[in-house]
Formats: C-alpha cells, structure tokens, sequence
C-alpha cells in the first residue's frame, strides 16, 4: 500500500522522500520531527526540509508546546483542492497558448508496423460518420490482406456496419478489388489505370480532413495528416486519377 502511495504522490509534485515523511506523519499522527526520522530513517535536514514544505503547501502544520514542535497532517482533502488549482490554471494556459498556434499547421501521426496497422484503420471507420466516402489511390489488394490477414474480415464488416464506400483507383487488377466489386457493388467502387509496372509499395488515402499515406516495402507504415487544406490536394490528385481511368 506505501509503495503505491508513494507512487502517486510523487504524480501530484511529492518527491519521494516528501511522500515518505508525509505518510508516515499521518500515520504516526501529531508528532515531533524526532520521530520522523525514526520512522523514515532519513537524514534530520532531509525530514526538516520535507516538513517545511509541506508546510507551505499547507499539507501540514505545526504547534509548539512547551517549546517542543509537533507536526500534524492538515486534512488531506487538501490534496485534492491543489490538484484543482492546477488543473484550472493548465486549462487557461492551454487556452491561451492555443491562440498562438497556426491552426492551419497539419496534425502529423505516424503508425508503424502491423499491429498499428491494423489499430489505425478500425480506429479511422468508427470515428467516419456513417456513409463516409474512403477515396484510395492505388492497389491495396496485397498488401492489405497480407497485414491484415483474418481481420480484414471484421475490417469488411465494419464497412459494412457504418458505410463506409471505398472508391478506387487502382494500377492493376487484382482478385481482391474484382471480389469486392462483385460482391458488395455499392461500397466499392473502381476505375483502372493499367500501370503493371507502378510500385505496389504505397498508395494514399483521403476521408473527411484527413490524408493518409500508406508505405508498405517492408513493414506497414501509415503518415496520417489531418489538414483541411492538405486533403483538397490530394483529394484534386486522385479526381485526376480518377477521370483517367477506365471503368470496372
């Protein structure tokens, strides 16, 4: 019980030896500085210096009697108030700072390896209000179930659930995109460029404000950019694409 106490004390600015000397004052309750070494072991300055802080963060007080200095715990709801204070003036910091910041810069994440992979996309769907449109640029075929594997399955049904339309562009036609086509017509759609040579090692996506760039050479890695600015570029890239290519 100490040890976990003392690890939470030391999240609310305690150091160790500060959340050490304050429980073992409230145990021992009103007591002399004396006795805190005693229970702590710590050095007498190191007891002194803790108390004193305590002090003035009115976690503590003091009497004297009979020219003795006792110390007593104040009432630890104390605690709880200072955590609010905090809390009150991190929040007016973060508004104030916000109103520095560029809201035009992109928000910028990067996801690697399969197990982020596959976090991020059912993370994308059911955040996508419902009937959201996933315009993709470039086979994903592959590369897709070989990350995914048998949670492309669940991916599929999620689709299904929340209506989320895939519409394509792809550079070669592969069993997965033509399965797609044929079985779930209305949340797929696709137009073919025929370019067998292009690298089947990323593609990108765009839904809603957001550009997502996938690279898969090795492990999968996804560079999310939330950009309102940055999505109507990509999104203009894949129109483009999109009127060049030939209906499936």
């Amino acid at each position: 019980m100490s040890n976990k106490l003392v690890s939470l004390l030391t999240e609310l600015e305690f150091n160790e030896k500060e959340a050490n000397v304050f429980l073992s004052l409230a145990k021992i309750g009103q007591t002399s500085a004396g006795e805190i070494i005693k229970s702590t072991g710590y050095h007498r300055n190191v007891v002194y210096t803790a108390l004193d802080k305590l002090i003035t963060r009115k976690l503590a007080f003091k009497v004297i009697r009979k020219n003795i200095t006792y110390y007593q715990i104040s009432d630890p709801n104390r605690i709880k108030e200072e955590a609010k204070e905090k809390l009150k003036a991190s929040e007016y910091i973060t508004k104030t700072l916000s109103q520095y910041i560029d809201s035009a810069l992109p928000e910028i994440t990067i996801h690697e390896g399969v197990e982020a992979y596959k976090s991020f996309w059912f993370s994308a769907y059911r955040a996508l209000p419902v009937g959201s449109i996933d315009y993709v640029a470039g086979s994903i075929g592959e590369k897709w179930l070989e990350f995914l594997g048998n949670d492309d399955v669940a991916l599929q049904e999620l689709r299904r659930e929340r209506k989320i339309v895939w519409k394509m562009v792809i550079f070669d036609k592969n069993d997965f995109e033509t399965t797609l086509l044929k079985s779930e017509p209305k949340l797929n759609q696709c137009r073919l460029i025929d370019k067998k040579d292009a690298s089947k090692d990323g593609n990108f996506n765009v839904f809603n404000d957001d550009c997502v760039v996938l690279h898969s050479a090795a492990e999968p890695m996804i560079i999310g950019i939330k950009s309102k600015s940055l999505a109507k570029v990509f999104r203009n890239i894949f129109d483009l694409l999109w009127e060049q290519g030939k209906r499936l």
